[in-house]
């Protein structure tokens, strides 16, 4: 097996993982409050990765060595792709629905080869230049809600202006967007950070540690987590607890992947949950998640911008 071909396992094999994630996100939210279950399914990160990691010494009988660099950009990608990425994506599974949600997901191929020609100086031909526009389109008319600009009539005294927080969480499109953009940001760093110190386990437990850290200093349910955790739905928790250890063993197969494929291909291939998730979703919660002539379309333009983003030269 070539390298290359090696890649494109692991980058497949993250992609079942994530799928998988996705669909179990759903049905734990039923039971779980999103925000302890992001704890729980990042504190699992952290735990079995861990465990990932003394396995592989204890085979392997050699050290990791150190790049401080590396590991300062793993750290990095954790923040944007472990916390905040992870953030808008459950948020955007509970208020959309897994399906719409992974649509809105495989976009950040688009946002990745712009970062990437920004950072890093990889050109943009053409085609792909226009990919990326007519992805971005495509991802408009997913999170586009009738009459979602309108300002409507006020009765009575002005509303309080909501919290930032408050208006990202009711606007489909800023959650689908930025979980985009911060997975984007995540992949790049990672896929920089790889190249230079070929430790996928070290580079996920770095990234989920920091992760966890965000979560605990910028959580609301830290003080009650002990309270909130007995008082929980056990099999809610037991699905989050699957969860961290389906994100954490598709995130080393995605960084590693990055080691032997282009960022932008593998992103594009990690990503492309909705070709797993919309059937799965379809089967599973057939009578909750409807999908629109508009959500189809805007499905298959964020499809066909993206590979034709890959496959251009």
């Amino acid at each position: 097996m070539t390298a290359h071909s090696f890649g494109i396992v692991l980058a497949v094999a993250a992609l079942g993982m994530f799928s998988a994630n996705v669909l179990l996100i759903k049905q734990a939210s039923m039971r779980v409050g999103l925000e302890l279950g992001f704890l729980v399914s990042v504190s699992v990160n952290v735990v079995f990765c861990a465990l990932l990691l003394a396995g592989q010494l204890l085979l392997s009988g050699t050290g990791i060595g150190w790049s401080w660099q590396a590991a300062l950009f793993f750290m990095l990608g954790g923040a944007f792709s472990t916390y905040l990425g992870r953030w808008f994506f459950f948020e955007a599974v509970v208020r959309m629905g897994s399906s719409k949600a992974s649509l809105f997901q495989v976009s950040s191929p688009g946002f990745a080869a712009l970062i990437a020609w920004a950072a890093l100086g990889e050109t943009l031909s053409p085609p792909r230049t226009g990919a990326i526009v007519f992805t971005i389109l495509g991802l408009a008319l997913i999170g586009y809600v009738p009459g979602m600009f309108s300002r409507g009539q006020r009765a009575g005294p002005a509303p309080v202006r909501p919290r930032l927080t408050d208006r990202i969480k009711g606007s489909a499109l800023m959650l689908g967007a930025g979980g985009s953009m911060a997975y984007a940001i995540g992949t790049v760093v990672r896929g920089a950070a790889i190249r230079d110190w070929n430790q996928p386990i070290v580079g996920a437990l770095l990234g989920a540690a920091t992760g966890l850290l965000l979560s605990l200093a910028l959580g609301r349910e830290v003080r009650g987590l002990p309270a909130s955790l007995r008082a929980a739905d056990r099999r809610g928790l037991l699905l989050f607890v699957a969860c961290g250890v389906l994100t954490i063993s598709a995130q080393v197969c995605s960084i590693w992947s990055l080691r032997y494929i282009e960022v932008a291909l593998s992103n594009l291939i990690t990503l492309s949950t909705p070709l797993l998730v919309i059937p799965g979703g379809y089967y599973l919660f057939a009578q909750r998640e409807v999908l629109s002539a508009r959500t189809w379309m805007g499905g298959a333009m964020v499809l066909a911008g993206v590979a034709v983003l890959t496959l251009a030269r």
